[in-house]
């Protein structure tokens, strides 16, 4: 019997026996069958593509389907994207003919603590598209949608706290670049650290695209009920408005410059395509600098009306708790009979006379 060589990449599982075309077809089926819109797009050679580091770097998961990128070589991956900005990975299941592995990718803003902690972690499906649309459906989404919730806002926190710190790092060294009328010393210099401040900005603005729906609804329908000053509640109601205006022209400069960027991938080849590619992208990001100002100023008060929720509710619980205890020592429980009192003993007769001995 040969001895097999350590080196060799292990080979990727069959396809599905349900569906002889393979992954692509599944994952098509799987699109198809899923709630709202959905589309899949599979990727040949995807141990060896730039999608497979994108999907490692990426991956909501640290189960099986983790266990079967880092341990075998997947010569193809399907990817979906749903309605509200999903993105799944789809994988033949190694060891287990006719089973394929589906997980989550992370969302913008969701690294570092906040991906532990709120993983909604892969399911492997069996090979039939309509039975895996409804495992997908029934335990996969409402996970995937619980831990986006959760993570919303400390995503957006630390987003604000990035693009702040973007701005912040430019106003250091903004004035060295320039002379004492405001004029940059060297046009260059100027708009290479510009370019970069806008890429440093940009990146956070992405977590606010992707998180700011949800939260600025949010937002819009708690405000009514949060017992503020009339001041506050001016000025707050304002702002989310705001945040919704900037919103839609970030989703507007997004969606136009990545069909562009994309027109200058497959036109472009040689070293040019790159710095062609690199020009177009600080192009949008410059473009999109209006809105992601906006969002820095306004931003917080998502935070805010969220504190006040929170305060409000921890104050409604201790509320709740103190009411509990006081009706446990003063009402007796259900079904218990009421002390009966202690019989009274009569007042006490007038004293008795003395006794005179002889009489």
């Amino acid at each position: 019997m040969p001895v097999p060589d350590p080196n060799a990449p292990l080979r990727h599982p069959a396809p599905s026996r349900y569906d002889p075309s393979g992954l692509r077809a599944f994952s098509d089926g799987l699109a198809r069958r899923l709630p709202g819109s959905w589309s899949a797009v599979t990727e040949d050679y995807f141990a060896y593509s730039p999608a497979h580091a994108d999907v490692m770097d990426r991956l909501w998961d640290t189960g099986p389907v983790e266990w079967a990128l880092q341990d075998f070589v997947h010569d193809e991956a399907a990817l979906l994207n749903g309605p509200g900005g999903e993105n799944f990975v789809v994988l033949a299941r190694p060891l287990h003919r006719g089973q394929f592995l589906v997980a989550a990718l992370a969302p913008p803003g969701i690294d570092g603590v906040l991906r532990p902690i709120h993983t909604p972690h892969g399911i492997a499906v069996p090979g039939d598209p309509v039975r895996a649309a409804a495992d997908v459906e029934r335990r996969l989404l409402p996970r995937y949608r619980h831990a986006v919730e959760a993570a919303r806002l400390p995503a957006l926190r630390e987003a604000h706290r990035l693009a702040e710190q973007a701005l912040a790092d430019w106003d250091a060294v903004s004035d060295s670049l320039c002379d004492a009328s405001g004029m940059p010393l060297d046009e260059d210099a100027y708009g290479i650290r510009q370019a970069q401040r806008d890429a440093e900005a940009w990146q956070p603005f992405e977590t606010f695209l992707f998180h700011g729906p949800g939260a600025i609804d949010h937002a819009k329908a708690a405000l009514p009920e949060l017992p503020l000053p009339a001041s506050t509640a001016d000025r707050w109601s304002y702002q989310p408005c705001s945040l919704t205006a900037a919103l839609t022209e970030g989703m507007a400069i997004r969606d136009e410059w990545e069909s562009r960027l994309t027109a200058v991938l497959d036109q472009r080849t040689g070293p040019d395509r790159w710095v062609a590619f690199n020009d177009t992208l600080a192009e949008r990001n410059a473009e999109g600098w209006h809105a992601m100002t906006v969002f820095m100023d306004h931003a917080p008060v998502l935070h805010a009306i969220a504190d006040v929720e929170r305060e409000r509710a921890e104050f409604a619980a201790v509320r709740v708790a103190a009411a509990r205890a006081r009706s446990t020592t003063t009402v007796p429980r259900s079904g218990s009979r009421l002390p009966t009192p202690a019989p009274s003993s009569p007042p006490p007769g007038p004293p008795a006379r003395p006794h005179t001995p002889g009489r």
